[in-house]
């Protein structure tokens, strides 16, 4: 069934919109949200008797084209507790910032002169690791919900609910947040005129900021949820490239189709590649005239596979070696997730660097010249802890 006008809406989960994919179907970061919106439901449904698709909202309930604005408005005049998913993206975007502004300034009008039981409305959620030091402050507002979890306040929430190993923790952080939003809503907060969205006053927020690429060749569709790694089914690389630069404070678009390759001439990119690809190094020809200094390939295979040792490592070597005729100026390896978690940080940080110094210098981009021994895995940098700090 769905909500209906007159259900109760315990809660209102607010979060920033991971960027879209190219394909059709492309199945998004947001399907982690949703399931933390299910389970949060549940659990709230449980402690309350009811249905469980009428105590909460998240915007994933729209149906596409309807009028969002009007309704997310409707819908935080509605709703009795604001959970925000906090992680980078969501103070850099204006759309969360502005749908808490909205319920904070109806929770200012309905409880006048009580501050206290306002912000006991307001439940925050580390849903990714926040370590920008302007966002940490407000981040912290989050930690207390997670009181005893070590893991929590390192990972997040989002982790914690992907990962098996962590699934008792997340649990318990789900039947927390249900019962504080149980016990703040025993005292019921009609619903209240909001101002418009459009008209609330938010911080200033970055504008026009150009987005980091992830791009994934595998040459067989599917590629925002192309998965390598044997044993780690749950880690499509394009979802883990993106949120690793997503943690660090950046926009994110996710590219897997030729014709999409034009945004790599504007933007600061990695290239996931898959060198088991139909046609194999010969297929990297799409990507002439795209290797500029800020687009980093990074070649994509399980060590693991016992193809590996013979056609694995091969393929591998003759993707590197065509990536550097073709421009390339430095191509790294990710032969295990771990391996692609090191490289992570350094490679986004690195096509950062030669994105914003060529944007700063604006002086004509010539033929890229491949770096001496960056073939040459004896060469090939192991980047340490460190770099993820």
């Amino acid at each position: 069934m769905n909500p209906s006008v007159t259900d109760r809406c315990r809660f209102f989960l607010s979060y920033a919109k991971s960027a879209p994919g190219t394909s059709p179907g492309h199945r998004d970061t947001d399907i982690w949200v949703r399931n933390c919106f299910d389970d949060l439901s549940a659990a709230v449904a449980r402690l309350v008797g009811a249905d469980p698709v009428t105590v909460g909202f998240v915007d994933d309930l729209l149906a596409p084209g309807a009028t969002s604005k009007a309704t997310i408005a409707e819908r935080l005049g509605r709703a009795e507790v604001f959970v925000p998913l906090y992680s980078p993206g969501y103070f850099l975007k204006s759309w969360p910032i502005r749908e808490r502004a909205v319920f904070l300034d109806r929770l200012g009008r309905a409880f006048p002169g009580e501050p206290e039981t306002a912000r006991a409305r307001v439940i925050p959620v580390l849903w990714l690791p926040v370590t920008d030091p302007g966002q940490e402050a407000e981040a912290s507002a989050a930690l207390p919900l997670g009181a005893g979890i070590p893991e929590y306040a390192e990972n997040g929430l989002r982790a914690l609910g992907r990962l098996t190993a962590y699934r008792h923790l997340y649990d318990r952080i789900i039947d927390r947040l249900a019962q504080r939003i149980v016990e703040v809503t025993k005292r019921r907060l009609p619903p209240g005129r909001t101002v418009p969205f459009d008209e609330v006053a938010v911080p200033d927020l970055p504008s026009g900021e150009t987005p980091f690429v992830v791009a994934v060749s595998t040459g067989r569709g599917a590629a925002p949820t192309w998965q390598p790694y044997l044993g780690t089914p749950d880690v499509p690389v394009a979802e883990f490239a993106a949120t690793r630069a997503e943690q660090q404070g950046l926009a994110v678009r996710i590219v897997d189709r030729p014709g999409d390759l034009k945004i790599l001439d504007g933007s600061p990119a990695m290239i996931l590649i898959d060198p088991w690809q139909p046609g194999g190094a010969a297929a990297l020809e799409v990507f002439r005239g795209h290797l500029h200094r800020w687009v980093t390939p990074v070649l994509v295979a399980d060590r693991g596979d016992p193809r590996y040792p013979g056609d694995g490592a091969r393929l591998v070597a003759a993707a590197e070696a065509r990536l550097a005729d073709l421009g390339a100026a430095r191509v790294y390896r990710a032969l295990d997730v771990e391996q692609l978690a090191q490289l992570m940080p350094s490679v986004v940080s690195e096509a950062r660097r030669h994105f914003i110094r060529r944007a700063a210098v604006q002086l004509p981009e010539g033929p890229a010249r491949p770096r001496f021994g960056i073939n040459d895995p004896s060469q090939r940098r192991v980047f340490g802890k460190s770099d993820d700090e």
